[in-house]
């Protein structure tokens, strides 16, 4: 991925190492900046930072919009004319970091205080959590509507399927994270529930939630392999939950 900023007589060059990451990884690249003027130019305050923010703002280019959360910045504290630097940085993603969701999204700032030019990085949910959904619509034929970020992990939207025994479920939210090398699983439904105590039977709509909490032998075999039996068990527990307190 490369990114191009030009601002006399400094002209900027970034490239990354990949084209997209997910939580966890290491992004890396190279910055440089060629001085095309006559004289030296100070390069305080220079360099390349790592930010998430609000896509629409950082489009409308709204004051601190943008605001890095980590740095890397020159050794050299002028560059020459027609001389040429470069800069190799190294930003960690965070396990519980923020994804690329239609209004969010990290970003390489770079240039004169961090922040003259911009370049949208593409961050995807851990592995681990887009199986276990994965897991999900193979065995339970739940369908993913929407992913996106949130505070307390990466919210997975799903759709449940039309069959009979899952007809009392409108909605599940699955809300993965990781403590430590735990992993944290939420599940939040939406589902209905038949109210007999009134002289009239109606059908109510209520929210129940479910937390997991997984050591990595229940959900990891190795590296990149899930423990596919544990999970499913996990899984099949949580919907039975449901179920059982269900009419249908």
């Amino acid at each position: 991925m490369k990114g191009t900023f030009f601002n006399k007589p400094l002209e900027w060059n970034i490239e990354t190492s990949g084209e997209s990451w997910q939580q966890g990884d290491i992004l890396k690249g190279t910055l440089k900046v060629k001085n095309h003027g006559a004289e030296s130019v100070s390069l305080s305050d220079c360099g390349v930072g790592l930010a998430y923010a609000d896509i629409k703002k950082v489009h409308s280019r709204t004051d601190g919009a943008l605001k890095p959360e980590a740095t890397a910045t020159f050794s050299e504290s002028e560059i020459k004319a027609a001389e040429e630097i470069s800069l190799d940085f190294s930003f960690p993603i965070t396990l519980n970091g923020g994804i690329t969701d239609k209004k969010s999204s990290y970003y390489l700032t770079f240039g004169k205080n961090f922040l003259e030019a911009q370049l949208q990085v593409k961050v995807e949910p851990k592995i681990l959590y887009t199986k276990i959904v994965g897991l999900l619509d193979t065995f339970g034929r739940f369908k993913v509507k929407e992913i996106k970020s949130a505070k307390k992990g990466v919210e997975f939207k799903l759709l449940p399927p039309t069959s009979r025994e899952m007809a009392n479920i409108e909605s599940l939210l699955l809300t993965c994270s990781m403590k430590e090398e735990n992993l944290l699983l939420r599940f939040d439904f939406q589902v209905k529930r038949l109210d007999t105590s009134s002289v009239t039977t109606k059908v109510n709509k209520e929210s129940v939630s479910i937390e997991k909490a997984l050591l990595p032998k229940e959900y990891s075999l190795g590296r990149d392999m899930i423990n596919q039996d544990q999970l499913l068990k996990t899984v099949e527990t949580v919907l039975s939950e449901v179920k059982m307190k269900s009419v249908f």
